[in-house]
């Protein structure tokens, strides 16, 4: 037993840190849900957890500022009596038409292109951005050595001599691995992957926690604690609370993306309605709103006969709903600041259609919230807006944009609208060509290449000016 390590550390930080990773855990996962999801996970936590029951008056404010703190007090000091966590901050597939409201669920590909198309990467980090996704398993990882991209780049001419393209190649896989949902996505082992989350809840790259993930994943597998010890210098504590990070994190990233059932209904998290000439967002609170069980307030009012196993249980589970009920209140915040930015950003597209939509990415949203970009992709996949267009996807509220000559940029929505109208009022017994379409919109400040065109006049159904005429003739 010698090899544990059995001098005395103090080890609040440690506790301190593994309580504040399982809180943001829990918020990250919390956030993604939909309402479905989110509804039947709290319906689940009421039956296996007695400390937590419905509260019947949804405008409770004891409960919403004392969740639970007062038992807690009563049972004495925990794990849990910390600051809390500061506020978490830490292209591309074919697009579909407009009219496409209702999709299945995307699979990894499609999310992992969807937030490729809201990034500043330039045209050559997309095309190794494309390849790398285009490599990576359902379970999230990638399939292909590095060099083997780089190679690929080199038979399609895109790198000259000299070029640091391994250095380019390392860079964006990185940036995918990093900031992309889901983190760790695109690792090339599972201690890389793990890595990557661990450093996105806020651990130092030398703290013991990646350490022993970068260098002893395996020793960690084998539970052999002796080495892990030895060579960190750490305690036999401090290695099983390291344990229990570690096993919270996700070692295949793709699994929220395996094939599921999309026969379900949609239900509309968001709701936008005009009042007047303003915008008025509301979020579907279709879920229980949760409180610390009075039948536990019960208990402890006896709590001099209670064994010391009770006492303990007890902690737990009002630790763990306490967890749950901040978890939620944190959620319904922060996703109402996104949604207000995206609600202010895109007004026109409220009022006016699809046509107005504004370009808008991920990172704009981040930055006003203060949050990752990643968590915007968390709060914006799988959910709906009902809203006076009908109800929609929420991540089509998103869009690249096109900087115009007088140096406004226009998003993908608007000029593919602009090439409908094109279309529809050239004159008869004429059809204008791809070509032709892109001189009209460079006419109008818009600067738009024939093939990129061509790309949209498919997305939008229109046949080609040879068709076009033939069907007119």
């Amino acid at each position: 037993m010698s090899g544990f390590g059995l001098s005395q550390k103090p080890n609040v930080a440690q506790k301190q840190k593994l309580i504040l990773t399982q809180h943001l855990r829990l918020f990250l996962s919390l956030v993604q849900m939909n309402t479905v999801e989110l509804r039947q996970y709290l319906e689940e936590q009421l039956i296996e957890n007695p400390a937590l029951e419905e509260d019947p008056d949804s405008s409770s404010e004891t409960e919403k500022e004392d969740p639970g703190e007062s038992l807690l007090n009563e049972l004495g000091p925990t794990e849990t009596d910390y600051p809390a966590p500061e506020e978490f901050s830490a292209e591309t597939s074919e697009e579909t038409t407009w009219e496409n409201q209702i999709p299945n669920q995307d699979s990894l590909f499609e999310h992992l292109n969807w937030q490729l198309s809201m990034t500043d990467f330039s045209e050559r980090q997309k095309q190794i951005a494309s390849l790398i996704i285009g490599n990576i398993n359902e379970d999230g990882y990638i399939e292909i050595e590095l060099e083997e991209i780089a190679r690929l780049l080199d038979v399609e001419g895109s790198y000259e001599a000299g070029d640091d393209s391994m250095g380019e190649i390392i860079r964006v896989a990185e940036k995918i691995r990093t900031t992309f949902d889901p983190i760790g996505v695109g690792s090339r082992s599972l201690s890389e992957c793990l890595s990557a989350q661990a450093l996105d809840l806020g651990y130092k790259r030398e703290s013991s926690l990646v350490r022993m993930i970068e260098n002893h994943i395996d020793d960690l597998g084998r539970k052999d604690y002796n080495k892990i010890c030895t060579e960190l210098d750490i305690s036999r504590e401090e290695i099983l609370e390291i344990e229990a990070v570690t096993t919270s994190l996700e070692p295949k990233p793709g699994r929220p993306y395996y094939t599921k059932d999309t026969t379900k209904n949609i239900v509309p998290d968001f709701y936008v309605y005009k009042v007047g000439d303003d915008l008025q967002m509301q979020s579907n609170r279709n879920f229980p709103k949760l409180r610390i069980s009075s039948y536990c307030r019960k208990i402890l009012a006896d709590r001099a006969n209670l064994t010391g196993e009770t006492t303990d249980y007890l902690r737990e589970k009002i630790e763990v709903a306490q967890r749950i009920v901040r978890c939620i209140e944190e959620r319904e915040t922060t996703t109402r600041k996104v949604m207000e930015k995206i609600v202010d950003e895109q007004k026109e597209f409220f009022d006016h259609g699809s046509a107005y939509i504004k370009p808008l990415k991920l990172k704009d949203v981040a930055d006003t919230v203060g949050i990752h970009e990643s968590t915007v992709s968390r709060i914006t996949s799988r959910k709906y807006i009902q809203c006076p267009q009908g109800v929609i996807e929420l991540k089509k509220l998103f869009s690249r944009g096109v900087r115009s000559s007088n140096g406004q940029k226009v998003s993908l929505e608007k000029i593919k609208s602009m090439i409908r109208e094109i279309v529809d009022e050239e004159p008869a017994q004429c059809a204008f060509s791809d070509e032709d379409i892109s001189r009209i919109l460079s006419m109008k400040n818009i600067k738009v290449a024939r093939r990129t065109v061509a790309k949209y006049r498919k997305i939008l159904g229109i046949p080609n000016s040879s068709k076009r005429l033939s069907k007119e003739v």
